[in-house]
C-alpha cells in the first residue's frame, strides 16, 4: 500500500535513497527535505511547497541584509567621490568627475547588457589603466597633480564593489531581493544625504536591482551570481537529486529553490505549478 504523507509538515526531512512508489504528498510542506536518490514514481505531490525553511530563510535575510547595506554604503562613498571631483576648483579633477559619470552609467548599461565580467574587462579596466598612466605622467612631469585620475579610479572601484557585493546579496536572498533592494534604497539615500551620496546612491541601487534580477534570470554574462544562488538552493532547498519523478504529479504546487539534477522527470504532470530558481 502506498505511504500517505499528505498534509503534513516535513521540513529536512530525509527520504534518501527510499521505496516512494505512487506515495502521497499532497499539500505537504517538504521544504528542505532530502529526497536524493529515491523512488518516486507516480507520486502525488499537489499543493506541495519545496524550498527554504523559515528559520533559513530569516538567516539568509539577515546576512544578505547586512551585504546589501554595506553595498548601500559602498554607493554612497562612490556618490561623495564624484562630488568631491565635481566641486573641485581643479578643472582636471572637475573633468576627471564628469568622465567619471559617464563611464559609471556606460558600466550600469553594458553590465544589464553582456554581464559583469565582460563590463569589467572590457570597459572598467583599460579606463582604470589609462587612468593610472595618464595620473603617473602628469604628476611626474609635473603637468598636474594626478589627483583627477586617482578620484576617477577610487570612484570606479567602489563601483564595480557596489554592484558585486548588491548582487550577490539579492541572488542569495531570492524571493526576499525586493524587501532588501527598498531597504538598500532607503538607508543609502538617507546616510547619502548626511555625507554626500544623494540621489545618485539611490539610482545605483536600482541599477543594481535590475542587473540582479537579469542574473538570476539565467542571462548569459552572469554566470557567477547565477552560481551563488543555485549553491543556496543546493545548500538549503529541498532536493531531489537523483530521484525517479516518473509519471509523479507536481500541479498546484509551490516549487521553489528545488534541485532536479539528474532526476528522472519523464512524464511529470507540472500543470500549473511556479518554478523559482531551481536546479534541473
Amino acid at each position: 500500500m502506498p505511504l500517505d504523507h499528505s498534509n503534513k509538515k516535513l521540513q529536512k526531512a530525509s527520504f534518501k535513497n527510499e521505496d516512494l512508489t505512487n506515495a502521497n504528498f499532497a499539500g505537504t510542506d517538504l521544504r528542505n527535505a532530502d529526497f536524493s536518490g529515491a523512488n518516486l514514481s507516480g507520486a502525488d505531490f499537489t499543493h506541495i511547497r519545496t524550498g527554504i525553511t523559515p528559520s533559513n530563510v530569516i538567516t539568509i535575510f539577515f546576512a544578505a541584509l547586512l551585504v546589501s547595506l554595506l553595498s548601500g554604503y559602498v554607493a554612497t562613498l562612490t556618490g561623495q567621490t564624484v562630488q568631491i571631483m565635481l566641486a573641485s576648483k581643479d578643472s582636471y579633477i572637475r573633468a576627471a568627475g564628469i568622465i567619471t559619470l559617464v563611464i559609471i552609467l556606460l558600466f550600469i548599461l553594458y553590465t544589464y547588457w553582456k554581464g559583469g565580467g565582460k563590463a569589467i574587462s572590457h570597459l572598467l579596466m583599460p579606463v582604470v589603466i589609462l587612468a593610472a598612466v595618464i595620473g603617473i605622467i602628469a604628476y611626474v612631469s609635473g603637468l598636474g597633480t594626478g589627483m583627477g585620475m586617482l578620484y576617477l579610479i577610487l570612484a570606479l572601484i567602489m563601483t564595480v564593489i557596489m554592484f558585486i557585493v548588491g548582487t550577490i546579496a539579492r541572488a542569495a536572498a531570492g524571493t526576499l531581493s525586493n524587501i532588501l533592494f527598498l531597504l538598500v534604497a532607503a538607508s543609502g539615500g538617507m546616510f547619502g544625504k548626511s555625507v554626500g551620496g544623494g540621489i545618485g546612491t539611490v539610482v545605483m541601487a536600482i541599477g543594481c536591482a535590475m542587473i540582479s534580477k537579469r542574473a538570476l534570470s539565467g542571462a548569459k554574462g552572469f554566470e557567477s551570481l547565477r552560481k551563488i544562488a543555485l549553491f543556496i538552493t543546493k545548500k538549503y532547498g529541498t532536493s531531489f537529486r537523483n530521484s525517479k519523478l516518473n509519471g509523479s504529479n507536481f500541479s498546484q504546487s509551490r516549487i521553489h529553490n528545488t534541485d532536479f539534477t539528474n532526476a528522472d522527470v519523464t512524464a511529470v504532470n507540472w500543470g500549473d505549478s511556479k518554478k523559482i530558481n531551481c536546479i534541473t
